[in-house]
């Protein structure tokens, strides 16, 4: 059953690649499509308005008022809006495409529009991959989205503050605040990173097991992702910086720039992590050798100990006959023979013991405390 299901959702995902989203909304219905919302934000340098859910017959009403309208569309499912802002915006069908479809990362130019696919990860608390697309055209950004964003509604909150100057600017810096605010995202991701990196070293040091050797697998897997979804952003955002588009000023380019560095160095910290988790994996396999070191000379020293009072009763336990030879075990005619022999046996033992003290080989024996090798200690006794 899993696997008719799983042929269904390829099938659907084929006959929209390439395709124009259909126009019909009893299809699109039929597509399994929920509604979305549009957020319009338009504004100035003197003015700002802002409304949620805005149906999008109401769209013209903004366009050509102000310097900036920004459409956002959180959920992309409704097949037949996509469309409708498709025609209004002038967008190219496979730029709808990969707003339907998860990709990676990249810029695309449509004729006189851009568009620009970003992948952002949370944590929630499990590592969840969303896309964020940007169209980019005369004094108009469209951003398209499935679920509630932070990096979305950050830069919002920057134009409602007045924060910097994002209301003097134009639809670039806008691109620009939108690209920086979803690679911000990545920085609390790391620090979860560091933290739960560090977490498994102490476990690794003090109590290794197997549940811990599964958690750096898991790490490093989830940094691989990471590391999969920031390499194509920081391409993306290098094109922008080569073959931006025009209406990008050089204001924006400096401040793009900066987003570029931010990406690089959350790359190399991914690089840094992902190096950690294979280190940490080396930690582990010594940390199990050197247990079991431990374990084997604790072994030995005990074996070592009593080696002598087995070959003593070894001896003694020959079936020889005193009554044919002299020489045939006298000891066995003893009155004391047998205390003589457990006497043997414990001050043989005594000795060893005094031995292994004497050089230092019995503090392997004493919990939480450990020789290392060549110590000043043991090469003075030896």
């Amino acid at each position: 059953m899993e696997r008719r299901r799983h042929s269904k959702g390829l099938k659907r995902r084929r006959r929209l690649t390439g395709a124009v989203p259909p126009t019909d909304p009893a299809q699109a219905k039929r597509e399994g499509t929920a509604s979305s919302v549009l957020h319009v934000t338009a504004y100035d340098a003197n003015d700002f308005v802002e409304q949620k859910s805005v149906p999008f017959d109401q769209l013209n009403q903004f366009r050509d008022q102000y310097k900036v309208l920004w459409v956002d569309v959180e959920g992309v499912d409704d097949l037949h809006l996509l469309q409708q802002i498709g025609e209004l915006f002038h967008l190219h069908n496979l730029a709808l495409e990969n707003v339907i479809n998860t990709r990676r990362a990249k810029l695309e130019r449509f004729g006189d529009h851009y568009f620009v696919v970003l992948q952002q990860i949370e944590q929630k608390p499990d590592l969840v991959s969303s896309q964020v697309c940007i169209a980019i055209g005369e004094g108009y950004v469209v951003t398209f989205h499935q679920y509630p964003s932070g990096a979305i509604e950050a830069v919002r909150e920057r134009i409602r503050s007045r924060i910097g100057h994002i209301r003097q600017a134009g639809p670039d810096y806008l691109v620009y605040a939108v690209i920086d605010s979803v690679v911000d995202t990545y920085f609390p991701l790391l620090e979860v990173f560091g933290e739960r990196l560090e977490v498994l070293e102490s476990e690794i040091i003090d109590n290794p097991t197997r549940q811990t050797v599964s958690d750096v697998h898991l790490a490093k897997r989830d940094l691989l992702t990471v590391r999969r979804a920031l390499w194509p952003i920081r391409e993306a955002i290098n094109a922008l910086l080569r073959d931006g588009p025009p209406v990008f000023g050089d204001e924006s380019i400096v401040h793009l720039r900066d987003t570029y560095d931010h990406a690089v160095q959350i790359i190399d910290f991914v690089e840094t992590y992902r190096e950690l988790g294979a280190d940490l994996m080396d930690v582990y396999l010594s940390s199990i050798s050197n247990r079991m070191n431990e374990v084997m000379k604790v072994l030995t020293i005990i074996t070592t100990i009593f080696v002598p009072p087995t070959l003593i009763a070894g001896i003694y336990g020959m079936n020889f006959r005193g009554d044919l030879s002299a020489y045939n075990m006298p000891e066995l005619k003893w009155y004391y023979g047998y205390p003589y022999a457990l006497l043997s046996m414990f001050l043989v033992s005594l000795a060893v013991v005094a031995m292994l003290y004497w050089k230092g080989w019995l503090s392997a024996l004493a919990p939480g405390k450990k020789v290392q090798p060549g110590s000043s200690s043991t090469g003075a006794r030896t």
